[in-house]
């Protein structure tokens, strides 16, 4: 354990770029040994703190763990032999491995902070790209490392970064490493109607519909109502649980919200996502609501075609798609006049004509004949719901302030990213507008005010 722990304070000088000798490493084969070991054990304990538990184990990423190691070693036979030193044999792939082990726990500890909410990032750093700015921060080190190593003549230490360079880094950064734990437990596979199942959905879609608490007289009370349409991806699941809890916790709609969701994981606690329970829950929320007072917040997120049809799948049931006529023909059906209708899905422009009109806020995560992005396995937000919710809406109470700071930040990322534009739409009646006007300003006049100004603490 001694010669672990001067291995990792070795590493962590040489995380910061500072010089670090060979000699700052213990490098017997054991110390090598209990280092290999060490870094899958250290990311199946943090991947699975990152998810709650949750998910499961992610056989299929333990070899990635492990493909490393020979190319170390070899990487270390050879600058052994260019630079006429035989310790290096061990002690390259030692400081290799210490150097992955720190830097994977800081990535983990980033993650963990801006999860907990102690710590607020733009989504697009967050993603895919961060486990390669890690990456170049590790490749730097190592390069560093490689390069003082001496005596020797500068062109031995060339050819042992070229080695480094041309062993090491390619299969590394073609095949990134997987979490071991994943939070994606699921995904891509079907429901499996058991009897218990069965039994149970009925019983949870009557038990929300009665949980919806009525109007407060005088008090404009928001409704939440929430539609995860595709059982085979996870994000979508994720995405609406989040911003439910959002809502109750920032705009005061517990007992006032209902959830439903098609996802394996959820079958047994959430009603599903179907054409037919989403007309009722709009049917009751129509009938306890204040329809003068109180407004209706909608949020459906799914795949979508351009053919304007809202993806409802859960297999192997087989289930109506939403479609933007179908959705309009409910709201009318259960009265309810006040409207604010969040739809992200690849070309959900097609919701903005038929559902618009002056007492209606819609908006979209795209125009009618472009995609959005995100829906990929693993993520807990598409894009759209990234920026709208998770970051602006945790910045302002203003929906249409909101929208316009996600469109921001969406147009910023995807040029990054080489995206195409998915020019997210946003349509407001003027009727709506005013009614949000004087919520925000209800809201803004009951908000605690912090000390010093500015805007509450959040999370």
């Amino acid at each position: 354990m001694r010669s672990f722990l001067r291995n990792l304070r070795a590493a962590g000088r040489l995380a910061l770029l500072r010089r670090t000798e060979a000699e700052a490493f213990a490098a017997l084969p054991r110390d090598l040994v209990l280092l290999a070991v060490a870094d899958p054990a250290l990311n199946l304990l943090a991947s699975w703190l990152l998810t709650g538990g949750g998910g499961g184990f992610a056989p299929s990423s333990l070899a990635s763990f492990f493909l490393h190691i020979p190319l170390f070693l070899l990487c270390g036979l050879g600058a052994a032999r260019l630079l006429a030193r035989p310790g290096l044999v061990t002690t390259v792939p030692v400081a290799l491995l210490s150097v992955s082990l720190v830097l994977e726990a800081l990535h983990a500890a980033l993650e963990g902070a801006v999860q907990s909410g102690w710590l607020h990032l733009p989504a697009w750093f967050l993603d895919a790209p961060l486990y390669y700015r890690f990456f170049l921060w590790w490749g730097g080190a190592a390069l560093l490392f490689l390069a003082r190593l001496g005596p020797a003549r500068p062109g031995r230490r060339a050819a042992s970064l070229a080695l480094f360079l041309a062993l090491v880094v390619p299969p590394l950064a073609l095949l990134p490493r997987g979490d071991l734990w994943t939070a994606t437990q699921g995904e891509g596979e079907e429901l499996r109607l058991t009897e218990e199942v069965l039994d149970a959905q009925p019983r949870l879609m009557q038990e929300a519909l009665d949980r919806l608490l009525p109007g407060r007289p005088g008090v404009p009370d928001i409704y939440f109502v929430g539609f995860a349409g595709d059982g085979g991806q996870g994000v979508f699941m994720r995405e609406l649980l989040s911003v439910e809890r959002l809502f109750a916790g920032r705009f005061g709609t517990a007992g006032r919200s209902l959830a439903m969701v098609n996802n394996p994981d959820t079958a047994r606690d959430h009603p599903f996502a179907t054409v037919s329970n989403l007309s009722r829950a709009l049917r009751r929320v129509g009938e306890v609501m204040d329809r003068d007072e109180d407004i209706l917040f909608l949020f459906l997120t799914s795949h979508g075609s351009a053919n304007g049809e809202l993806a409802v799948e859960n297999g192997p049931l087989e289930l109506a798609q939403v479609t933007p006529e179908k959705l309009r023909d409910m709201l009318a059906e259960a009265g309810i006049k006040w409207r604010v209708i969040v739809v992200s899905a690849c070309f959900s422009g097609t919701y903005v004509e038929p559902l618009a009109d002056d007492q209606t806020l819609i908006m979209t995560a795209s125009d009618a004949t472009h995609e959005s992005f995100g829906c990929q396995n693993g993520a807990d937000f598409t894009w759209f719901g990234r920026a709208y919710f998770d970051e602006a809406l945790r910045r302002t109470r203003s929906f249409t302030g909101a929208f316009e700071m996600a469109r921001e930040t969406i147009r910023a990322r995807e040029k990054e990213e080489g995206e195409s534009p998915s020019n997210p739409r946003m349509a407001a009646g003027k009727a709506m507008e005013h009614k949000l006007a004087e919520l925000e300003g209800r809201r803004g006049a009951q908000a605690p005010q912090p000390r010093g100004g500015g805007e509450p603490m959040r999370r």
